[in-house]
């Protein structure tokens, strides 16, 4: 409850306190989210990006699609085969490019052309913002329940705890 309450007070979020779950450390949470999405999946991630990423999800088991970047993030034009898309629109690492408004709603209409379609919005270090308030994030502007929302405790609390969550999407949440 006090992440919702977080959620909501800080990145625009209504969610409800039983689609969060916890783990030890954001590799864990992409491993879940293997077994959710499906290890038959092509995904998506950004080029260039943080590498670990892709090596979690190839260590996985799964096939990933460097997706090409230009100054207003990923290119949506270039998601070929990929159907699941780990991004990072709020902070993107190494560039530190925020996505467009624009970009996000053509990411959102992606992801409701397919029911294979899925995106994940890591939004890792956007708690410290000091010049501008943060984009709305891309599960804020879901209307179809195609987001999982992922960030760390590393960056607010301290990094050798270790302790990520995610929020599902109801649908997958019942899975």
């Amino acid at each position: 409850q006090a992440i919702a309450r977080n959620l909501a007070d800080f990145r625009g979020l209504s969610i409800n306190p039983d689609c969060i779950l916890v783990g030890a450390g954001t590799d864990f949470l992409y491993n879940l989210l293997l077994q959710l999405l499906g290890q038959d999946k092509v995904y998506g991630v950004e080029d260039p990006g943080y590498g670990k990423i892709g090596k979690i999800y190839r260590a996985g088991g799964v096939r990933c699609l460097p997706i090409p970047m230009d100054d207003q993030g990923i290119r949506p034009e270039c998601l070929g085969d990929a159907q699941v898309l780990h991004i990072s629109p709020s902070h993107h690492f190494p560039s530190g490019i925020v996505m467009s408004h624009s970009r996000r709603q053509a990411l959102l209409r992606w992801a409701v052309e397919s029911q294979d379609h899925w995106i994940i919005e890591d939004d890792y270090d956007t708690e410290f913002r000091f010049n501008a308030h943060p984009m709305p994030t891309m599960a804020s502007l879901d209307k179809a329940g195609r987001v999982v929302y992922m960030n760390t405790f590393s960056r607010t609390l301290a990094p050798s705890i270790r302790i990520s969550y995610m929020v599902l999407p109801a649908e997958m949440m019942e899975r």
